[in-house]
């Protein structure tokens, strides 16, 4: 869940078929606030501006509505195409139509108070360039940022995760699992989540050796002799 920055919305919205149906109008925002604002890597999948990724459920759980409630306003909106809906077993992709319509001025302009309107496609470049910008700046080139976890909270680049991978094949998927659950469960805030999870992972690798080398038999001088006596007589 994006928790920066606002979506804009026009008055003009209260002329909306939707507007009076409470649960279809609270979905519809909620996935304009959850869309993506630029696009973003997702396990192999590209999740483009104005996707998200969610289910029925997770909605169901954030908006405090029934899953029937939601079922019943995702319909609402695919049926006047509002949005696409892509499934797969795991999850679903969600695609605001016209996305680029409600949220095509940028932050800069609007604080300017400069004339709002379509920007130009010189604008929009300066505008994605403007915000790759402060993107760096702000994670300390890290990278591009994607979400992960049980409850999508966990944020990585492609290049932490593959690292992780590497280090760590049989553990890490567990891991992100975990730290997303500490996350969505204790509300904890942590500044960067690809270093706690190789604290983690050391830190579970290390307890590992150590109870290995506990369980290794330990043998005197003369028993050592004894065995390998036995080991050349057999």
């Amino acid at each position: 869940m994006l928790e920066g920055g606002f979506i804009k919305l026009h008055r003009k919205i209260t002329k909306w078929e939707w507007y009076r149906n409470a649960n279809t109008f609270r979905v519809f925002i909620h996935l304009l606030l959850s869309a993506n604002y630029e696009s973003h890597g997702f396990e192999g999948r590209t999740i483009e501006r104005g996707q998200c990724v969610t289910s029925v459920s997770r909605l169901s759980q954030e908006l405090k509505l029934s899953v029937k409630s939601i079922r019943t306003a995702l319909k609402h909106l695919k049926s006047t195409n509002e949005v696409a809906i892509q499934t797969t077993p795991q999850f679903s992709i969600i695609t605001i139509k016209n996305y680029d319509l409600y949220q095509h001025v940028s932050i800069e302009r609007a604080n300017e108070g400069q004339t709002i309107g379509k920007p130009t496609a010189n604008e929009g470049q300066q505008w994605k360039k403007d915000k790759e910008r402060k993107r760096k700046n702000k994670n300390g080139e890290r990278g591009e940022l994607s979400p992960h976890g049980t409850f999508m909270n966990v944020f990585l680049s492609d290049s932490e995760v593959r690292d992780l991978r590497e280090k760590y094949p049989s553990h890490y998927m567990d891991k992100i699992d975990r730290l997303s659950r500490v996350i969505e469960s204790k509300g904890r805030n942590y500044s960067n989540h690809y270093a706690t999870l190789l604290d983690w992972l050391t830190e579970d690798v290390g307890k590992a050796h150590n109870a290995a080398e506990k369980l290794k038999p330990s043998y005197d001088i003369g028993e050592l002799e004894e065995i390998n006596w036995l080991e050349d007589y057999a």
